[in-house]
């Protein structure tokens, strides 16, 4: 075997392995129900990066040529990735969360880039062969115009942007797991950066393109090791790998079922919300269950936990009084305790954190 040969089975060997390994984190993300919401954009964003590792095996091992009808058919979903990465910090730790309707607009990019790839797609197989083979060759006068490198780095332009914007979100306010979450928006800053610089260098060098393929790829492998290393290191993950906090609990789905429906009717009757203090034992003493089985139905059925589904009940209650017009005859301090919120700053904190807006910018919305 020549070395030629050697070094395109060693890069083939560990593009494969990131490919498993990536695809594998993916599916640890979907099953994190704890993530809610969330872990669908954390996934796409993820399968973003991996699916254009599988197009750099295709070319590293030159398999393109066989299937020319493989090129570029996932590209557009590059567009997702920063988009879903941001909409990943902004969500993540908000049972909550739902997006604006201004917020799709984050999906415009990938929309746009799907219908300019729609002639791409309807293309010959020898329409695009001659394509491949364009990329396998030595670029003319080692010079190219810069709307061939803005093309080939819009993508990492926009994932620059988009981790930029996750790191100033993230530094602006105190969230849950922030350290691990700024490393995730580091890094994705980092390897937008290098792989801008390593595509200019090539492209401006007049090396070929399978040549920026391998050295883009290895930048791109390590991104997602780190990522997925980092993921799971997540302590909403991490029970999944451990077969789960009550995996030991002697509670059946039944017992589960019959506990939910009585949380969920002695709040929607009794209202024990509206108490400040109350507590998990209060609960426990009201439902007559123990505070440890009352823990696992809301982690486990309801994927919330105690003190999130007061905060929760609260807020409704507090926009059912907004809307019936409370905020002419009570100030918003003493809206917040008619809820059960013992002071201003947590009532203001918990709304927003529910609703993405204060309480006068809800019911300036609401009429």
């Amino acid at each position: 075997m020549s070395s030629i040969e050697s070094f395109s089975f060693l890069i083939t060997f560990l593009l494969g392995g990131v490919i498993l390994i990536g695809c594998f984190v993916v599916l640890l993300v979907l099953k994190s129900i704890s993530l809610k919401q969330s872990r669908w954009f954390l996934a796409i964003a993820l399968f973003g990066l991996i699916q254009h590792l599988v197009t750099y095996l295709l070319f590293t091992t030159q398999l393109i040529k066989q299937w020319p009808h493989l090129l570029g058919i996932a590209f557009p979903l590059l567009y997702l990735v920063g988009s879903c990465f941001y909409l990943f910090i902004k969500s993540y730790g908000n049972p909550s969360f739902r997006l604006k309707k201004v917020e799709w607009l984050h999906f415009l990019p990938f929309v746009v880039m799907l219908i300019a790839f729609v002639p791409r797609y309807t293309a010959s197989a020898q329409e695009k062969s001659e394509v491949i083979n364009y990329y396998y060759d030595i670029i003319p006068d080692g010079m190219v115009a810069f709307s061939v490198w803005l093309q080939a780095s819009l993508h990492l332009l926009l994932l620059f942007v988009y981790g930029v914007a996750s790191l100033l979100l993230l530094y602006n306010k105190d969230r849950k797991n922030g350290v691990l979450l700024k490393r995730f928006s580091w890094l994705i800053v980092l390897l937008a950066t290098l792989e801008m610089l390593v595509q200019a260098g090539f492209i401006l060098s007049g090396a070929s393109a399978i040549t920026t393929e391998i050295v883009l790829s290895a930048v791109m492998s390590i991104a997602i090791l780190l990522l997925g290393y980092w993921i799971v290191d997540i302590k909403q993950v991490l029970p999944i790998l451990e077969g789960g906090k009550y995996k030991t609990s002697p509670l059946s789905d039944m017992q589960s079922e019959r506990i939910e429906q009585q949380i969920r009717d002695y709040f929607r009757t009794d209202q024990p919300f509206l108490n400040p203090n109350l507590k998990i034992a209060d609960l426990s003493g009201s439902l007559a269950v123990p505070s440890h089985h009352i823990s696992q139905v809301l982690s486990e059925r309801m994927q919330t936990n105690f003190y999130e589904m007061v905060n929760q009940h609260r807020i409704e209650k507090a926009q059912e009084l907004l809307q019936s017009g409370a905020l002419q005859k009570l100030s918003v301090q003493a809206i917040g305790e008619e809820c059960g919120f013992s002071s201003k700053t947590s009532f203001y904190r918990a709304f927003k954190k529910v609703t993405n807006m204060t309480p006068t910018q809800y019911v300036s919305l609401k009429t």
